[in-house]
């Protein structure tokens, strides 16, 4: 293994550590703000567990590409905002307390089944801003600067992780404008760390 390859999955492994906070968060927190809004009327659709669950997937295959194969420069931009967004997410779950009241399931089938794990494993807290939300927009917004040909099949991903976090009772829609929001300021702060580092550098060369 080619050493700036083994930082990168180093890199990605410490914020994927930091991420991870999120379960005993969720688990463990109690009370909180309920975030529902009077808009939030809409059915349980459990057909919208597959894409709920196939986000899993989908990020290790993203990430997997994203550490192996993006440019060194945009990369550094990733990892930063990767970072950024977790940070935001994890320290707005512990400081600013929120939950979501689960729907009662009711059915024996194969995805009640496995939406009934989902609401055992993940808790009921940590719901705003939707993790779910905020990494699939991050991925999306820094996959359309390096793939911008494929932006509407980004799009596409995006609106239906959103609608599988609302059908499937996980999230309430203020949760996933707040997980759109997290994704774009981990984006943007990426972008901005960037441009930072490339001027330091700069300032560095000029004064050689």
């Amino acid at each position: 293994m080619q050493p700036p390859l083994k930082k990168r999955i180093i890199l990605f492994l410490a914020a994927a550590a930091l991420q991870a906070i999120y379960t005993p968060t969720s688990l463990l927190l109690k009370g909180g703000i309920e975030p529902r809004l009077p808009i939030d009327v809409y059915p349980l659709w459990i057909v919208w567990v597959v894409p709920y669950v196939l986000c899993y997937p989908l990020w290790a295959s993203a990430f997997g590409w994203l550490i192996w194969k993006m440019e060194e420069r945009l990369f550094r931009a990733a990892i930063a905002g990767l970072f950024f967004a977790i940070m935001l997410g994890v320290s707005t779950f512990i400081l600013f307390p929120t939950y979501v009241v689960q729907p009662e399931l009711t059915g024996t089938d194969l995805l009640s089944r496995i939406l009934d794990s989902i609401q055992v494993a993940g808790g009921d807290h940590d719901a705003l801003p939707s993790a779910h939300i905020y990494i699939t927009t991050f991925l999306a917004l820094f996959y359309r600067e390096w793939y911008p040909r494929y932006k509407w099949l980004w799009l596409f991903i995006v609106v239906t992780v959103s609608l599988s976090t609302l059908f499937t009772g996980q999230h309430y829609i203020a949760d996933v404008l707040a997980g759109y929001l997290t994704g774009w300021l981990g984006y943007r702060f990426g972008l901005w760390w960037n441009t930072i580092g490339g001027k330091f550098k700069l300032r560095k060369i000029s004064h050689a």
